[in-house]
């Protein structure tokens, strides 16, 4: 029997990009359950590090996912008593700093009218008052926020049980279908569980020392900026800065200017630590990937994915490396997301 003709190279080309414009279409049309999930995935990741570790320290397997199981519950009843009691604090405070907002702006008006600006325009009780006024809807953004966050709580509960053996599963699994690819396969999948492990880290730090100089400066709800801090250090290069924004506004308007400008100028010096000198020296020479894919995957993965999307864009990029880089098909798209060489052919550093 003859054998079927082989694809040429652009062909071949053709049917894999054709086969990554499927998967992507499902998994844009299965975002409402597949975000959680992929979020889910690596909120189990880090427990399951962490697992891992007290494992090594001597810990029975039973010991180990106990002790796990009680950091993740104290830091799940953490976030619904201070997290989401500050952000409803918040939302109830919110016609004071209204008021406080809008005399800034009525001091402001002769220089809004040099630039052109109405301040008559600047209506906020109108902007309030729109943003309030669909009360259904907003119960049921709510509603589907809770929803989302039990099965990511439950998921994430599941995978850490599975943790001991899913490891073990995969090497099988890769090994059955790429023996060859095994020890590739592993180096690759630590070099991403270790960015992530580093990144929460780095985070956790700046989120920290954010909370400590918020609540030096007196500045309200400081535990929820650290924490925004915290999730938004996942977001490369703009995600800590967006996370910056209320709480200097609100020292701004309640504390005096001079005040925000030194937490502002406190917090970027713990930030540009932490990202600069801090990071490198863990992570040594940094992401695998090219600054420009860096940006871009915080615009593709927001788009298929939403907002777990634009938190877990340099997860999710890595992860797509890592299986590019296993198949001879598909590791020129693992090339095209790495550094530019370096001046000897070597790899860029960050």
């Amino acid at each position: 029997m003859t054998p079927p003709p082989s694809l040429s190279e652009p062909a071949r080309i053709v049917v894999v990009l054709a086969a990554i414009v499927i998967v992507l279409a499902g998994m844009k049309a299965a975002t409402p359950i597949l975000g959680p999930i992929i979020f889910s995935v690596f909120l189990a990741v880090i427990f399951g590090m962490l697992l891992h570790w007290f494992e090594k320290r001597g810990l029975s397997p039973r010991s180990a996912l106990m002790l796990t199981l009680v950091i993740f519950f104290a830091i799940v009843a953490v976030f619904v008593v201070v997290i989401v009691g500050s952000f409803f604090q918040l939302l109830a405070e919110l016609p004071g700093y209204q008021e406080e907002l809008e005399g800034s702006v009525e001091m402001a008006g002769p220089l809004f009218s040099v630039i052109g600006i109405d301040p008559a325009s600047l209506s906020f009780s109108d902007l309030i008052g729109s943003l309030t006024a669909d009360v259904g809807g907003l119960l049921s953004g709510l509603w589907d926020l809770v929803t989302a966050c039990l099965l990511i709580l439950l998921t994430t509960l599941f995978l850490i049980f599975e943790a001991m053996g899913f490891s073990s599963k995969l090497r099988k699994i890769i090994g059955e279908l790429r023996p060859g690819d095994i020890d590739r396969f592993t180096t690759l999948a630590q070099k991403n569980v270790d960015y992530l492990i580093i990144r929460t880290e780095i985070n956790l730090i700046v989120g920290i020392a954010t909370t400590v100089i918020l609540v030096l400066a007196g500045v309200d709800f400081a535990i929820f900026w650290g924490f925004l801090a915290f999730l938004m250090g996942f977001i490369p290069y703009i995600g800590f800065w967006l996370a910056l924004i209320p709480p200097v506004l609100i020292a701004w308007f309640s504390l005096g200017p001079v005040t925000a400008l030194l937490i502002l100028a406190g917090v970027s010096i713990v930030n540009l630590l932490a990202e600069y000198v801090m990071f490198p020296h863990l992570a040594g020479r940094g992401l695998a990937l090219s600054p420009a894919v860096v940006f871009i995957s915080l615009v593709f993965w927001g788009w298929i994915l939403g907002g777990v999307g634009v938190l877990l864009a340099v997860p999710l990029t890595l992860a797509v490396q890592m299986a590019c880089e296993l198949f001879d098909e598909t590791r020129w798209i693992g090339v095209l997301l790495g550094p530019s060489p370096g001046p000897e052919g070597g790899e860029g550093e960050k």
